[in-house]
């Protein structure tokens, strides 16, 4: 049973990126409890023990914000088509996927004999379900990507026909996890919202088991998963309270692998015995976020509309120095929204139009739009209203509050006063995400990409998206304009393009400075399990789930 859009009580639907904890922050926060007795202890030979500081939130699939969570719930449900890893297309509850010549028309050949974890078959009703509620109720990470969705057709039990209203660049069904109907239709999409989904019910390779707040989460083979078994029998994410600890327990044989690493830990790992430091592109990004919103009731400075102080603060900035500093050197100084690792994708700003590293440029273009200098040192517009700006970033990521630091010296430097406060991650989000009146002026924070496809980062920032995941509640038509534009063109040089334009208008609007693009920094042991394949985004946390079902016994 539904009922009508729930549009005005949909959660954010955020990937956010919570980097680990610094090393800095140990003896501050308490020893992590690595599961309990018996689970730290598991054989290596059946168990895979992995680490990390950023705990999931909730297990349903419609409203979990955190990619923690995201890395348990993909293999607890399955998509229709998944990625390998190399990040390519492959066919996972579909068995085939043919697109029609216009693209507006997806026809998938579900696997026979597939079940649900408590047993039920699963069916094609299951995904017309899916996909119906997601799109009807703009429920779930990948609503956005059921924008032109028109109808699902149930040809068979298991063959389904998905009907677009335009043409679709990114298949969705390459990001929706099919749940099941005998389940979820029986709540009404508010229902949905509050669920904690406590036993979460999936087709995926692996079942829930138990979870410990604060300590562990458990999952275990699914003996009817129609793929190959995994070597793997239990996986065991260990939460830490800091990574000193964590990466402690890797290096003395409790862990098998992390999901992060800070850069100074992960340069003390190199030439640890039986241990493997990794570091590979990702496809996050660490920003400014500034507040434009036009809501009469944001609390938010109204300077700040003004792109050429959004701009300013840009020019202040050096990113390069933030990279060595914040970072150990582990990324690379960035621009716009995309990564280099989305390759042809991303727009390549040259160096001598990059809003970037030049405070003389700075002062000039505040000089020309009349923000004097006060006897304080600070400008002012010309009634007087000074250049003063509140800045918050989360506490424990130390990565950001060095930036943080760093960007209020070189604001000051220009004539621009910020104030620097932390926050913890929930709070931050509760502040940044208060649509009806934000009460903030700047923000450090950072996103994970939702997909290796450009669809999903260059969303964020849509007019559609304030509410959602559009935290600076930017609006630009002809961004929105072009946003649609693109993800309805077919033809692949044609949306480069598109998507290419896209970025520069964005950078050079400024409502958010991207500070750099970190490495994915991972590591594991060599002694307990073999076969780990590094990957664009990660070995592991990443799109792909093809390590956990890949890797055997040492």
């Amino acid at each position: 049973m539904e009922e009508q859009n729930v549009d005005e009580v949909a959660p954010r639907l955020t990937r956010r990126k919570f980097l680990a904890v610094g090393a800095g922050s140990v003896g501050a926060l308490g020893v992590a409890s690595v599961a309990d007795a018996g689970l730290a202890s598991a054989a290596a030979a059946s168990t895979l023990r992995v680490g990390w500081t950023t705990p999931p939130d909730v297990m349903n699939p419609f409203t979990f914000t955190t990619t923690a969570s995201n890395e348990i719930l993909w293999l607890i449900y399955d998509t229709l088509m998944e990625y390998d890893l190399q990040l390519n297309p492959e066919p996972s509850l579909a068995a085939t996927q043919t697109r029609s010549a216009d693209g507006k028309t997806f026809t998938y050949q579900l696997r026979s004999g597939v079940t649900w974890h408590d047993g039920q078959p699963f069916s094609a009703n299951d995904v017309k379900y899916t996909f119906e509620v997601m799109a009807k109720n703009n429920l779930g990470q990948a609503a956005w990507s059921l924008a032109d969705f028109q109808s699902v057709m149930v040809v068979n039990p298991h063959k389904v026909i998905v009907h677009y209203k335009l043409p679709q660049a990114f298949d969705p069904a390459m990001a929706i996890p099919i749940v099941p109907a005998h389940i979820w239709s029986k709540m009404k999409p508010s229902k949905i919202l509050s669920y904690s989904n406590p036993n979460p019910v999936g087709t995926g390779p692996y079942k829930f088991k138990k979870w410990v707040t604060g300590q562990y989460l458990q999952v275990d083979r699914n003996p009817k998963w129609w793929g190959s078994a995994p070597a793997v029998k239990s996986i065991i994410w260990n939460q830490y309270e800091n990574s000193d600890v964590m990466v402690q327990s890797l290096a003395s044989g409790q862990l098998d692998i992390l999901t992060e690493v800070p850069p100074v830990l992960w340069n003390g790992l190199k030439g640890k015995a039986n241990v493997k430091p990794v570091e590979m592109e990702s496809f996050s990004f660490h920003h400014i976020g500034i507040n434009v919103s036009k809501n009469p009731k944001s609390k938010g400075n109204p300077l700040l509309r003004d792109r050429t102080i959004r701009q300013a603060l840009g020019y202040a900035l050096d990113r390069s120095q933030l990279v060595q500093l914040a970072l150990a050197g582990h990324g690379i100084p960035a621009s716009v929204q995309l990564p280099p690792s989305f390759g042809k994708w991303q727009e390549q700003i040259p160096a001598s139009q990059q809003i970037n590293n030049n405070p003389a440029k700075a002062k000039r273009i505040l000089d020309a739009a009349g923000y004097k200098v006060g006897s304080n040192g600070v400008r002012a517009d010309k009634h007087g209203n000074p250049l003063s700006f509140r800045l918050i970033a989360i506490a424990t990521t130390d990565e950001d509050v060095l930036a943080g630091q760093i960007f209020v010296k070189a604001a000051q430097a220009v004539g621009i006063k910020l104030t620097l406060s932390t926050l913890d991650n929930t709070t931050l989000g509760n502040v940044v995400y208060n649509t009806n009146a934000p009460n903030w002026d700047i923000f450090i924070w950072g996103w994970d990409s939702g997909t290796p496809d450009p669809d999903y980062l260059l969303s964020v920032d849509l007019t559609s998206q304030i509410g959602n995941n559009n935290d600076v509640f930017y609006s630009n038509p002809t961004y929105d304009s072009l946003y649609a534009k693109q993800a309805t063109t077919i033809n692949p040089v044609q949306r480069t393009a598109l998507v290419h334009e896209m970025q520069k208008i964005f950078y050079d609007d400024a409502a958010y400075l991207i500070m750099w693009y970190q490495s994915k920094l991972q590591a594991y042991r060599t002694d307990t399990w073999k076969g780990w394949v590094p990957t664009r985004g990660g070995m592991i946390y990443n799109f792909t789930r093809d390590n956990y079902l890949k890797i055997t016994p040492k």
